[in-house]
């Protein structure tokens, strides 16, 4: 079966390249298309370099929201952490830039015709952008199609007006009412994720 590898929030690109040098190849999963979504200009310049030399991969340079329009996406001082959210709680106000966003679930329809037949992995760590995320991907019905979800955390959390206003907590209930696990996978602190290449045998081969 042909696997789909989503990365959505790349930074290094460590996550993304652990899956096509490492994990795909230990299973000798060589039938696969592995996505890259990265909006900062500085990091997606990196990347390009970075990952030039495999065909199988294509970096896509924008943003995650519930709109398909341009956002600002707000720097963090730390280089980690850039947000489409302004009240995220160690972001820069006054140091952005102007990127492209979509609606996942839409690429999704238009740029992977095999989607649905596929195994599907969801790499998410996008700064608060996880709630319009999932959100969409479950009133569409698309989440169903996604077998394993994983990435570093939950970042709603991080969101000043996400805090105020119920969010983080239609958050989580949302993700208990539609059965949604996601699965620790980061390049920051490695020792705590889950064993990537045995969840996938079991998932892929049960």
């Amino acid at each position: 079966m042909k696997v789909n590898y989503f990365d959505l929030g790349l930074f290094r690109g460590v996550e993304l390249s652990w899956m096509v040098n490492n994990i795909l190849p230990s299973l000798d999963i060589n039938d696969y298309s592995a996505y890259g979504f990265e909006p900062c200009e500085k990091y997606f310049e990196h990347l390009s370099n970075k990952f030039n030399s495999n065909d199988k991969i294509t970096l896509i340079k924008k943003a995650v929201s519930d709109k398909n329009q341009k956002v600002k996406l707000y720097h963090a001082p730390n280089l980690v952490g850039n947000s489409i959210y302004d009240s995220k709680n160690n972001i820069k106000k006054d140091s952005f830039e102007m990127v492209e966003s979509i609606i996942f679930s839409e690429w999704l329809k238009k740029n992977v015709q095999d989607f649905e037949n596929s195994f599907n992995i969801l790499k998410v760590n996008i700064e608060g952008a996880e709630w319009p995320l999932f959100k969409n991907l479950c009133e569409t019905g698309m989440h169903k199609h996604i077998d394993i979800f994983c990435g570093q955390g939950h970042d709603v959390k991080k969101i000043g007006e996400f805090v105020n206003s119920g969010v983080v907590e239609n958050y989580y209930n949302l993700l208990e009412e539609y059965d949604i696990v996601l699965h620790r996978f980061s390049e920051y602190k490695p020792e705590q994720n889950i064993d990537m290449k045995k969840m996938i045998m079991e998932k892929l081969w049960d």
